[in-house]
């Protein structure tokens, strides 16, 4: 068996079709009702299309400034989370995990 999904301005243009008594070719698209058959399938509800992922900080200094950021806004727990990312990314690049304070410079 095989399953089918037509879209909403595909089903009422094949409910227009059909009420006509007309046989459907060509799709909606040449139809004069072209912009009503295309606004059913934009739900407002729904996002326009999925937003490109956000890259996660990459170096040290990215997360300083996110870190820099969050103390500004009063975020304590992220703040805390960003230096303890800060201290394991700077002891997976050499430097000592003890003792590390960076700071962002301008």
């Amino acid at each position: 068996m095989t399953d089918v999904t037509i879209s909403r301005s595909g089903t009422a243009w094949l409910r227009d079709m059909a009420a006509a008594g007309k046989v459907p070719t060509d799709g909606w698209a040449s139809s004069p009702k072209a912009a009503y058959y295309a606004s059913l399938d934009k739900d407002p509800s729904m996002p326009m299309a999925p937003a490109a992922p956000q890259q996660l900080p990459s170096t040290l200094e990215d997360l300083v400034k996110l870190r820099a950021q969050a103390q500004k806004d009063k975020k304590d727990d992220l703040a805390d989370q960003l230096q303890q990312q800060i201290r394991s990314a700077a002891a997976e690049s050499g430097l000592p995990s003890t003792g590390i304070s960076l700071n962002e410079t301008a």
